[in-house]
């Protein structure tokens, strides 16, 4: 079972006060050896004030990360005073120094707060210092986590949107339409059908590989699915832009669009030979935020739809790593429209999301 920071925090305190108790009472032991003093006495009596800093080492830890300086100054003065007036109290308790020597309390305080003075500082500093490193150790290790899943998805998404563009029934469904333009001799158009197809196929190979891309490239993806589409279905299908200009410049996750699109159409391409009318839309949302929707007039969705477990796996996809990404700021939404259709919509906060994945802005 993997132990916890908290638990290793715990440990190496622990471990660190048995070491300091055992080398203070050690000495003392070694340079009174004459005196009848008990080393076990002196061994407790050391553990017993270096205790509470083991005690207070995983919250201390914990909380350097997240304290301001004022703060930390303030909470260091207290913990010291505390330190020096529980270890005085142990120090009448235990009487370490006897048979040669007893104190009352105000000795005890007399005789330890000149050391604890300096050494109760210098203690809570290490421990403030490592809280520090071990606070950015562990946020470079979320990062290094976060980058590698957001990778591994990223890799996913593309293969992903490749396969939504040549998955076999797609591929042998173009081809049959430009065999059927060429038997009509419309070469002009089977020769542009074809253009397309390559160029859909070079584009989605082409990508660089980033977490991100401007909106205008992943329009610019989507118009060449679209056109392909259009020459196989004609006047079946219907797809206008409403795009913000203001919005083509802006960061969003790669291939976020493509899936939507190619789910759009899959439910609003019925066999009823209607048209399908789809609407690809973007604005500025909350001032520097973004709201994408792609919406068709299809069947709808079924009675007790829920995204995570009836949905495919380009919406679980998109979902899931726009919530890797932006956290909970940014969420997709599916709802039915009235009279008929679906529309699913992404929100996006105006977060950079180039700085905390660490691609270049």
């Amino acid at each position: 079972m993997q132990m916890t920071p908290a638990t290793r925090i715990s440990l190496v305190a622990v471990a660190a006060t048995i070491f300091l108790s055992l080398v203070s009472a050690s000495q003392t032991y070694l340079s009174m050896l004459d005196h009848g003093h008990s080393f076990v006495r002196l061994f407790v009596w050391q553990f017993g004030c270096w205790g509470p800093w083991a005690i207070a080492a995983p919250w201390l830890v914990r909380a350097s990360g997240r304290f301001s300086i004022p703060r930390l100054v303030l909470v260091g003065v207290l913990l010291t005073v505390v330190q020096i007036v529980v270890a005085a109290q142990i120090t009448v308790w235990l009487h370490p120094y006897e048979p040669v020597v007893r104190y009352s309390y105000p000795q005890a305080l007399q005789l330890l707060w000149p050391v604890r003075i300096v050494l109760d500082p210098l203690t809570y500093g290490l421990l403030i210092v490592g809280g520090k490193a071990f606070a950015a150790y562990e946020r470079a290790n979320r990062l290094a986590l976060r980058e590698s899943q957001l990778e591994a998805e990223v890799t996913k998404a593309r293969l992903d949107a490749l396969s939504l563009e040549i998955q076999p029934h797609f591929l042998f469904n173009t081809l049959i339409s430009i065999a059927a333009l060429i038997r009509m001799h419309d070469n002009r158009g089977a020769l542009s059908m074809l253009v397309g197809l390559s160029d859909l196929m070079r584009s989605t190979l082409d990508r660089t590989g980033g977490q991100v891309a401007p909106l205008g490239d992943e329009v610019a993806l989507v118009h060449r699915y679209v056109d392909i589409q259009r020459a196989r279905f004609g006047d079946r299908l219907d797809v206008s832009y409403r795009i913000d200009r203001a919005c083509e410049s802006m960061d969003v996750p790669t291939f976020l669009l493509q899936p939507l699109v190619e789910n759009a159409m899959r439910h609003g391409l019925s066999g009823d030979g209607q048209t399908c009318h789809v609407e690809i839309g973007a604005a500025v949302n909350n001032g520097d935020g973004l709201r994408l929707w792609v919406s068709d007039d299809g069947r709808g969705l079924p009675p007790g739809f829920d995204l995570q477990q009836h949905a495919g796996t380009g919406l679980r996809n998109t979902s899931s790593r726009i919530n890797r990404l932006y956290g909970p700021a940014a969420r997709l939404t599916v709802r039915n429209n009235i009279p008929a259709g679906t529309t699913v919509e992404v929100t996006l906060p105006g977060t950079s999301v180039r700085e905390l994945v660490g691609e270049p802005v």
